[in-house]
């Protein structure tokens, strides 16, 4: 076989598995409910806490673009694009990575339309950059779930989510440290890895890589907060801390490469969770994650409708000089 016909069958390969990981995850998801239970669950769900959930998602979504130019600073980008292009190229990229599997295709879009950022530095740099993103997001995501389990006092058992806390919050940590360190780490690469790594920016503002982590921590919080709603909305009983043992969990699964935006595996962590926590039929389980899965489709089918009119050049392609 040759190399292009075995690039095609692993890219077949790839998306069969990831199609078919979110589809056993919904099917097995819905053998836990009956549909009838499942249909009054969802249209129990009050449409304002269904369009607040949106709004949130969309806010995490102009949030994570300013995290993205404060991380551009912190990096010593020459030319960052300006904040209405990278805007646009955040909804863009959050269709991406909603609407096919992987989740990172999105990520590839928006480093590869703003690869002018570092000038020479080119497209190794803006996507070291938008890796280092996704490492802090899936950072935050742990440390909300450890606020969660120190705030929460329904005295639920949380032992074991203590672990995933732990594990999760090392694994994000190592790869955003690998990718702070990866020059020094160079000479001892083997090959174009080490080639790769050597290319890969310094921080040259500690501030401003401060403030990116904050920032992550505030768009991971605004996702939180969507959850909430619409955990609150059915179950008035479900405080802020309380979610967070289930949303940013739940959220995590949007990182995995086997699914669609997390899709099953997501269904899966809140029919379990909170069933497990707070005594949740699973109908009502899978109503909220339903439902919050819809709004980042909602707001993902913003950003189909901004690349179908405007593709990543978005609406300016100037860039702003002041640092």
């Amino acid at each position: 076989m040759s190399a292009a016909g075995s690039s095609r069958l692993r890219t077949v390969l790839l998306w069969a598995l990831r199609l078919g990981g979110t589809a056993a995850g919904l099917i097995y998801t819905l053998t836990l409910v009956d549909l009838d239970d499942l249909g009054n669950a969802l249209s129990r769900l009050p449409v304002a806490a269904l369009g607040l959930a949106i709004a949130l998602v969309a806010a995490n979504v102009v949030a994570g673009a300013l995290r993205w130019r404060v991380l551009l600073d912190a990096y010593g980008a020459t030319a960052p694009p300006s904040m209405p292009r990278l805007v646009h190229l955040s909804f863009v990229g959050f269709f991406y990575n909603n609407y096919l599997p992987g989740a990172v295709a999105g990520d590839v879009v928006r480093g590869v339309a703003t690869r002018e950022a570092f000038g020479d530095g080119g497209l190794t740099g803006n996507l070291a950059v938008v890796l280092v993103e996704r490492a802090l997001g899936l950072f935050a995501l742990f440390v909300l779930l450890a606020a969660g389990l120190a705030l929460s006092d329904a005295g639920f058992d949380t032992g074991a989510l203590w672990w995933w806390t732990v594990v999760g919050t090392a694994g994000a940590a190592a790869i955003v440290v690998g990718l702070v360190i990866a020059r020094r780490l160079a000479p001892r690469l083997p090959g174009a890895l080490g080639r790769i790594a050597a290319r890969v920016p310094a921080i040259v503002d500690r501030g401003a890589f401060a403030r990116g982590v904050a920032l992550s921590i505030a768009t991971q919080s605004l996702i939180a907060l969507a959850g909430w709603a619409l955990l609150h909305a059915g179950h008035p009983d479900v405080d802020l801390a309380d979610a967070l043992l289930v949303v940013p969990l739940a959220a995590a699964t949007a990182f995995l490469p086997i699914t669609v935006g997390g899709a099953g595996a997501r269904e899966a962590v809140f029919v379990s969770l909170c069933g497990r926590l707070f005594g949740f039929p699973a109908e009502d389980a899978l109503a909220a994650s339903l439902a919050l899965w819809f709004a980042h489709l909602a707001v993902g089918a913003v950003g189909g409708v901004l690349m179908a009119a405007r593709g990543t050049s978005g609406p300016a392609r100037g860039t702003h000089q002041s640092r």
